[in-house]
């Protein structure tokens, strides 16, 4: 008879971690990096060609390159007309980097709830907090998961501008083929990190509306770079600030797009790999996706944690027993922004934050979509899961079980 298995299930490393440079991609740097070539006040061949890679590849008439995907929602914001005071709906389950730039133009955050199985804006709850202050909502394709486009096409209806933060969803499609990206006024793409395009870190806003862009474009853009679009007289010295991708990013992204659909069914495959062995486990559930939706980049994969079938065992003592069988899992990074210090008083207001109106300021159970989605996740690491690695999912498999159906956290 055999005793019960000792030592840890997971016994394989880690695959690399995302990104890593493809032998295009590489002799691009090195003949940036022979010709001197780190910096571009214009438009030259390479953020020319990017800057086309990305609006074909989205379908759209425009591309602007930033240096961020923060810089490039703070253009966009600008862009579709967020004035000092206007309130801007965003999802309390978000990176800070959503709603960060609105103190920038003196704006008011209104945080809605999402939805406890999927992390995105519960744009329910979001209609019911429109005002005749509200000016657009921000959403996020959250661990690439398209927001509901019908919904966002039913804001725009009632006039509200849709910023998409597609920074998670490189390539994700609604179920009706949609790409993310151009259900609103303006997107924004990070390309920094462990993003699925990333030039290390960047970012690029696309739109259809001309108007966007132009706005856009001094904000972020002076001198020669804006003056290709814009009179003269109205850009030569910018409106402040200095967005300007580098084009050693930019040439490494250029060759990301290239290959990108086929990453994204290499890491698709792995990652419902990873959820056909989370099926059927007590106390936990593969990550909800609806129906027909592809998720693209698949930035993020959050099991779902029920902790009822398991007695009431808490997260954090059912991690640690994961991570004796030697699985790479945790809580996710982001906590609901409505339960940080700067949406609970005004302590981190900065000086120049003048919105004329009070802002509104939040509780812990005021959005309790967001706590839910927060609390019963577990994140598992999908910057290493982009190529086939079967035998190591087996191995979490098997840790998994030895967890979730043990009686006491091992």
């Amino acid at each position: 008879m055999t005793g019960p298995a000792t030592g840890p299930a997971v016994t394989l490393p880690l695959p690399p971690a995302w990104p890593w440079l493809s032998p295009p991609a590489r002799a691009r740097v090195d003949a940036l990096l022979d010709a001197g070539f780190l910096s571009d006040y214009a438009l030259g061949d390479v953020l020319a060609e990017f800057e086309r890679t990305v609006a074909a590849y989205q379908g759209q008439r425009f591309a602007l390159g930033a240096n961020s995907g923060t810089a490039a929602l703070h253009m966009a914001m600008h862009a579709v007309g967020i004035r000092p005071g206007d309130e801007v709906l965003v999802p309390s389950y978000s990176f800070h980097a959503t709603v960060a730039p609105l103190f920038l133009l003196g704006a008011v955050p209104v945080l809605c709830d999402v939805d406890p199985l999927t992390g995105n804006a519960d744009l329910a709850d979001a209609t019911a907090r429109i005002t005749d202050s509200t000016r657009a909502i921000v959403v996020t394709h959250m661990w690439g998961h398209p927001v509901d486009p019908d919904g966002l096409a039913a804001l725009r209806a009632r006039g509200v501008k849709v910023v998409e933060d597609c920074s998670h969803a490189h390539g994700a499609r609604s179920a009706d083929g949609r790409l993310v990206g151009t259900y609103g006024d303006a997107a924004v793409f990070s390309l920094g990190a462990r993003k699925m395009v990333s030039g290390g870190l960047g970012g690029v806003l696309t739109t259809d509306d001309p108007a966007v862009f132009a706005a856009a474009l001094p904000l972020g853009h002076c001198h020669e770079r804006a003056q290709l679009h814009l009179p003269p007289g109205d850009v030569a010295v910018g409106l402040g600030a200095n967005y300007r991708l580098s084009p050693i990013a930019a040439s490494i992204c250029i060759e990301q797009y290239r290959d990108l659909d086929e990453r994204i069914a290499r890491k698709a495959s792995v990652l419902t790999g990873l959820s056909e062995r989370l099926t059927g486990l007590p106390g936990v559930r593969p990550q909800h996706t609806m129906p027909g939706v592809s998720r693209g980049g698949w930035y993020g994969y959050k099991a779902r944690y029920l902790a009822d079938e398991l007695g009431g065992r808490s997260l954090d003592d059912t991690l640690a027993a994961l991570g004796a069988q030697g699985l790479a899992v945790d809580r996710p990074s982001n906590v609901p922004l409505h339960l940080r210090e700067l949406f609970t008083s005004t302590r981190l207001d900065p000086t120049y934050y003048v919105p004329g109106r009070p802002r509104p300021l939040y509780r812990r159970g005021e959005l309790p979509g967001a706590e839910r989605y927060y609390a019963e996740s577990l994140s598992f690491p999908t910057t290493n899961l982009h190529e086939p690695c079967d035998d190591l999912l087996d191995q979490y498999r098997t840790g998994m079980e030895r967890v979730l159906t043990s009686e006491v956290p091992a």
